[in-house]
Protein backbone atom coordinates (compact mmCIF):
# COMPACT_ATOMS: atom_id res chain seq x y z
CA UNK A 1 0.00 0.00 0.00
CA UNK A 2 1.30 3.30 -0.60
CA UNK A 3 2.20 5.42 2.05
CA UNK A 4 0.20 8.36 0.66
CA UNK A 5 -2.75 5.98 1.64
CA UNK A 6 -1.82 6.45 5.40
CA UNK A 7 -4.67 7.31 7.85
CA UNK A 8 -5.77 11.13 8.85
CA UNK A 9 -5.69 10.08 11.98
CA UNK A 10 -1.83 9.87 12.01
CA UNK A 11 -0.87 13.53 13.66
CA UNK A 12 2.75 14.70 11.67
CA UNK A 13 4.11 18.26 11.47
CA UNK A 14 3.68 20.21 8.00
CA UNK A 15 6.36 22.11 5.70
CA UNK A 16 4.92 25.58 5.14
CA UNK A 17 6.33 26.88 2.11
CA UNK A 18 5.68 30.31 -0.07
CA UNK A 19 4.30 30.23 -3.48
CA UNK A 20 3.57 33.25 -5.84
CA UNK A 21 2.59 35.32 -2.36
CA UNK A 22 0.51 32.36 -0.95
CA UNK A 23 0.95 30.83 1.97
CA UNK A 24 0.58 26.37 1.48
CA UNK A 25 1.91 23.42 3.07
CA UNK A 26 2.83 19.37 2.69
CA UNK A 27 2.55 16.80 5.04
CA UNK A 28 6.26 16.62 5.90
CA UNK A 29 5.59 12.37 6.27
CA UNK A 30 5.78 12.49 2.48
CA UNK A 31 8.87 14.84 1.88
CA UNK A 32 12.10 13.29 2.21
CA UNK A 33 15.16 15.82 1.03
CA UNK A 34 14.51 19.70 1.18
CA UNK A 35 16.87 21.20 -1.73
CA UNK A 36 17.74 24.32 -3.25
CA UNK A 37 16.85 23.84 -7.01
CA UNK A 38 19.65 22.50 -8.91
CA UNK A 39 20.79 22.59 -12.61
CA UNK A 40 17.69 20.15 -14.69
CA UNK A 41 17.35 18.90 -18.08
CA UNK A 42 14.64 20.09 -19.75
CA UNK A 43 12.33 17.17 -20.27
CA UNK A 44 10.98 17.33 -24.64
CA UNK A 45 6.75 17.53 -25.10
CA UNK A 46 6.45 17.80 -21.10
CA UNK A 47 3.52 19.29 -20.03
CA UNK A 48 4.13 22.94 -18.71
CA UNK A 49 3.73 21.99 -15.32
CA UNK A 50 7.05 19.75 -15.95
CA UNK A 51 10.11 21.52 -15.34
CA UNK A 52 12.30 18.64 -16.00
CA UNK A 53 14.48 16.23 -14.49
CA UNK A 54 17.86 15.89 -12.28
CA UNK A 55 19.52 13.27 -10.62
CA UNK A 56 19.29 12.69 -6.79
CA UNK A 57 21.74 10.01 -5.13
CA UNK A 58 21.71 8.13 -8.53
CA UNK A 59 17.77 8.78 -8.73
CA UNK A 60 16.32 10.82 -11.83
CA UNK A 61 13.81 13.54 -10.05
CA UNK A 62 11.20 14.87 -12.10
CA UNK A 63 10.39 18.54 -11.23
CA UNK A 64 6.85 19.52 -10.63
CA UNK A 65 6.14 23.21 -11.10
CA UNK A 66 3.58 23.65 -8.49
CA UNK A 67 3.32 27.89 -10.06
CA UNK A 68 1.85 26.29 -13.51
CA UNK A 69 0.01 23.18 -11.96
CA UNK A 70 -1.70 26.13 -9.96
CA UNK A 71 -2.21 28.03 -12.63
CA UNK A 72 -0.30 30.94 -10.82
CA UNK A 73 2.21 33.86 -12.43
CA UNK A 74 5.45 32.06 -13.57
CA UNK A 75 8.67 33.49 -10.98
CA UNK A 76 9.48 35.72 -14.44
CA UNK A 77 6.07 36.85 -14.81
CA UNK A 78 5.88 38.33 -11.04
CA UNK A 79 9.38 39.71 -11.39
CA UNK A 80 8.49 41.57 -14.96
CA UNK A 81 4.93 42.30 -13.27
CA UNK A 82 6.64 44.02 -10.52
CA UNK A 83 10.09 45.58 -12.21
CA UNK A 84 7.25 47.20 -14.58
CA UNK A 85 5.57 48.70 -11.66
CA UNK A 86 8.43 49.93 -10.48
CA UNK A 87 9.67 51.65 -13.62
CA UNK A 88 5.81 53.56 -13.81
CA UNK A 89 6.02 54.92 -10.43
CA UNK A 90 9.55 55.96 -11.35
CA UNK A 91 8.52 57.85 -14.13
CA UNK A 92 5.60 59.28 -12.23
CA UNK A 93 8.11 60.88 -10.13
CA UNK A 94 9.95 62.40 -12.93
CA UNK A 95 6.67 63.62 -14.36
CA UNK A 96 6.34 65.22 -11.04
CA UNK A 97 9.57 67.10 -10.89
CA UNK A 98 9.14 68.08 -14.26
CA UNK A 99 5.61 69.53 -13.57
CA UNK A 100 7.23 71.30 -10.94
CA UNK A 101 9.97 72.84 -12.28
CA UNK A 102 7.97 74.19 -14.95
CA UNK A 103 5.72 75.32 -12.37
CA UNK A 104 8.35 77.62 -10.72
CA UNK A 105 9.72 79.13 -14.41
CA UNK A 106 6.13 79.66 -15.48
CA UNK A 107 4.21 80.71 -12.52
CA UNK A 108 1.19 78.34 -13.45
CA UNK A 109 -0.56 76.60 -10.41
CA UNK A 110 0.99 73.17 -9.29
CA UNK A 111 -2.08 70.62 -9.61
CA UNK A 112 -0.31 67.36 -8.63
CA UNK A 113 0.68 65.44 -5.19
CA UNK A 114 2.07 67.01 -2.87
CA UNK A 115 0.71 64.25 0.09
CA UNK A 116 3.19 61.63 -0.16
CA UNK A 117 0.24 58.87 0.91
CA UNK A 118 -1.88 60.05 -1.97
CA UNK A 119 0.65 59.87 -4.81
CA UNK A 120 0.66 56.13 -6.63
CA UNK A 121 3.87 54.94 -5.59
CA UNK A 122 3.24 56.11 -1.88
CA UNK A 123 -0.65 54.51 -2.04
CA UNK A 124 1.61 51.09 -3.43
CA UNK A 125 4.02 51.31 -0.36
CA UNK A 126 1.50 52.15 2.28
CA UNK A 127 -0.66 48.75 1.18
CA UNK A 128 2.42 47.14 -0.03
CA UNK A 129 3.48 43.25 2.47
CA UNK A 130 6.48 41.00 1.94
CA UNK A 131 8.10 38.77 4.12
CA UNK A 132 11.55 39.78 2.82
CA UNK A 133 12.97 41.57 5.58
CA UNK A 134 15.68 42.74 3.38
CA UNK A 135 13.35 44.03 0.58
CA UNK A 136 11.31 45.67 3.39
CA UNK A 137 14.03 47.60 4.96
CA UNK A 138 15.38 48.22 2.34
CA UNK A 139 11.95 50.26 0.76
CA UNK A 140 11.39 51.87 3.95
CA UNK A 141 14.66 54.26 2.94
CA UNK A 142 12.77 55.85 0.87
CA UNK A 143 10.35 57.36 3.10
CA UNK A 144 12.46 59.90 4.32
CA UNK A 145 13.34 61.54 0.55
CA UNK A 146 9.80 60.53 -0.52
CA UNK A 147 8.18 62.66 1.90
CA UNK A 148 10.69 65.50 1.50
CA UNK A 149 10.26 65.45 -2.24
CA UNK A 150 6.18 65.76 -1.90
CA UNK A 151 6.26 68.50 1.11
CA UNK A 152 8.96 70.52 -1.10
CA UNK A 153 5.94 71.33 -3.24
CA UNK A 154 3.97 72.77 -0.22
CA UNK A 155 7.50 74.67 1.34
CA UNK A 156 7.07 76.54 -2.45
CA UNK A 157 3.56 78.00 -1.24
CA UNK A 158 5.03 79.21 1.86
CA UNK A 159 7.86 81.25 -0.17
CA UNK A 160 5.03 83.45 -1.23
CA UNK A 161 5.51 84.98 2.34
CA UNK A 162 8.90 85.68 2.09
CA UNK A 163 8.76 89.07 0.52
CA UNK A 164 9.75 90.61 -2.63
CA UNK A 165 9.48 88.60 -6.09
CA UNK A 166 13.36 88.18 -5.58
CA UNK A 167 13.16 86.70 -2.28
CA UNK A 168 10.46 84.41 -3.18
CA UNK A 169 12.42 83.16 -6.72
CA UNK A 170 15.28 82.24 -4.98
CA UNK A 171 13.37 80.49 -2.09
CA UNK A 172 11.34 78.32 -4.67
CA UNK A 173 14.59 77.70 -6.56
CA UNK A 174 16.38 76.54 -3.54
CA UNK A 175 13.73 74.23 -2.54
CA UNK A 176 13.49 72.68 -6.47
CA UNK A 177 17.20 72.22 -6.15
CA UNK A 178 16.75 70.05 -3.13
CA UNK A 179 14.25 68.20 -5.21
CA UNK A 180 16.90 67.49 -8.08
CA UNK A 181 19.92 67.12 -6.38
CA UNK A 182 18.85 65.09 -3.06
CA UNK A 183 15.73 64.13 -2.55
CA UNK A 184 15.05 62.48 -6.05
CA UNK A 185 18.35 60.56 -6.80
CA UNK A 186 17.32 58.97 -3.59
CA UNK A 187 13.70 58.06 -4.48
CA UNK A 188 14.87 56.68 -7.97
CA UNK A 189 18.05 54.70 -6.52
CA UNK A 190 15.80 53.10 -4.15
CA UNK A 191 13.65 51.69 -6.77
CA UNK A 192 16.02 50.61 -9.26
CA UNK A 193 17.52 48.47 -6.07
CA UNK A 194 14.87 47.03 -5.08
CA UNK A 195 14.23 45.33 -8.22
CA UNK A 196 17.84 43.69 -7.71
CA UNK A 197 16.75 42.50 -4.22
CA UNK A 198 13.34 41.20 -5.78
CA UNK A 199 15.24 39.35 -8.23
CA UNK A 200 17.91 37.68 -5.72
CA UNK A 201 14.88 36.55 -3.25
CA UNK A 202 12.62 35.31 -6.02
CA UNK A 203 14.82 33.28 -7.98
CA UNK A 204 16.30 31.26 -4.71
CA UNK A 205 13.94 28.41 -5.43
CA UNK A 206 13.33 25.14 -3.22
CA UNK A 207 12.62 21.62 -4.03
CA UNK A 208 10.76 19.59 -1.79
CA UNK A 209 11.73 16.49 -3.07
CA UNK A 210 8.96 13.35 -2.20
CA UNK A 211 9.07 9.93 -1.26
CA UNK A 212 7.68 6.69 -2.61
CA UNK A 213 7.90 4.67 -6.04
CA UNK A 214 8.07 7.78 -8.10
CA UNK A 215 10.55 10.17 -7.78
CA UNK A 216 9.08 13.79 -8.07
CA UNK A 217 10.41 17.14 -6.95
CA UNK A 218 8.23 20.23 -6.40
CA UNK A 219 9.54 23.67 -7.01
CA UNK A 220 8.32 26.30 -4.33
CA UNK A 221 9.46 29.80 -3.84
CA UNK A 222 10.82 29.84 0.08
CA UNK A 223 10.33 27.12 2.62
CA UNK A 224 9.42 28.49 6.18
CA UNK A 225 9.23 26.18 8.75
CA UNK A 226 7.66 22.70 10.21
CA UNK A 227 4.58 23.47 11.93
CA UNK A 228 1.49 20.94 13.15
CA UNK A 229 -1.61 22.44 11.11
CA UNK A 230 -5.46 22.46 12.11
CA UNK A 231 -8.26 22.00 9.88
CA UNK A 232 -10.13 25.18 8.48
CA UNK A 233 -13.81 25.07 8.95
CA UNK A 234 -15.57 24.76 5.83
CA UNK A 235 -17.67 27.31 4.45
CA UNK A 236 -16.76 30.19 2.40
CA UNK A 237 -13.42 28.33 2.53
CA UNK A 238 -14.81 25.58 0.02
CA UNK A 239 -14.30 27.63 -3.09
CA UNK A 240 -10.78 28.18 -2.25
CA UNK A 241 -10.34 24.23 -2.74
CA UNK A 242 -11.85 23.83 -5.54
CA UNK A 243 -10.11 25.99 -7.62
CA UNK A 244 -7.24 22.97 -8.27
CA UNK A 245 -7.31 19.20 -7.84
CA UNK A 246 -3.76 19.55 -6.15
CA UNK A 247 -5.26 21.43 -3.10
CA UNK A 248 -6.55 18.86 -0.34
CA UNK A 249 -7.91 21.34 2.21
CA UNK A 250 -7.55 25.04 3.96
CA UNK A 251 -5.53 24.74 7.73
CA UNK A 252 -4.00 27.24 9.86
CA UNK A 253 -1.03 26.89 11.74
CA UNK A 254 -0.48 28.61 15.55
CA UNK A 255 1.54 31.98 14.78
CA UNK A 256 0.68 32.31 11.65
CA UNK A 257 -2.70 34.86 10.86
CA UNK A 258 -3.07 34.01 6.68
CA UNK A 259 -5.22 31.03 5.91
CA UNK A 260 -3.06 27.80 4.29
CA UNK A 261 -3.47 25.65 1.45
CA UNK A 262 -2.65 21.81 1.70
CA UNK A 263 -1.33 20.42 -1.19
CA UNK A 264 -3.28 17.13 -2.10
CA UNK A 265 0.36 14.92 -2.67
CA UNK A 266 -1.43 11.65 -3.53
CA UNK A 267 -2.71 13.69 -6.49
CA UNK A 268 0.35 15.21 -7.47
CA UNK A 269 2.04 11.96 -6.97
CA UNK A 270 -0.39 10.26 -9.45
CA UNK A 271 0.34 13.27 -12.11
CA UNK A 272 4.47 12.28 -11.38
CA UNK A 273 3.52 8.21 -12.46
CA UNK A 274 1.83 9.59 -15.55
CA UNK A 275 4.92 11.45 -16.72
CA UNK A 276 6.94 8.64 -15.81
CA UNK A 277 5.29 6.36 -17.53
CA UNK A 278 5.07 8.62 -21.10
CA UNK A 279 8.65 9.24 -21.20
CA UNK A 280 9.26 5.19 -20.73
CA UNK A 281 7.14 4.96 -23.63
CA UNK A 282 9.19 7.38 -24.90
CA UNK A 283 12.48 5.85 -24.41
CA UNK A 284 10.77 2.40 -25.49
CA UNK A 285 9.84 3.91 -29.02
Amino acid sequence: MSIYQAEDSVQSPSILFRLNGGLYCADSRYVSTIMELPKYTPVPDAPPYISGIFSLRGSSVTLFNLRAALKLQSLHEEFDAFTTMLDARKQDHINWVAALERSVKTGEPFSLATDPHKCKLGRWYDSFKTDSTELASHLSRMEEPHRLLHESAQRMEQCEATGDCEAIANCKQTALDEVRSIYMPKVLSVLEEAKEIFRIREFHEMVLVLSGDTSLGLTVDEVLSVEMVEEEAAGAHNQIMTRSPYIRRVVRAPGQDELILELSLPDILQVGDEVAALRAAASAG
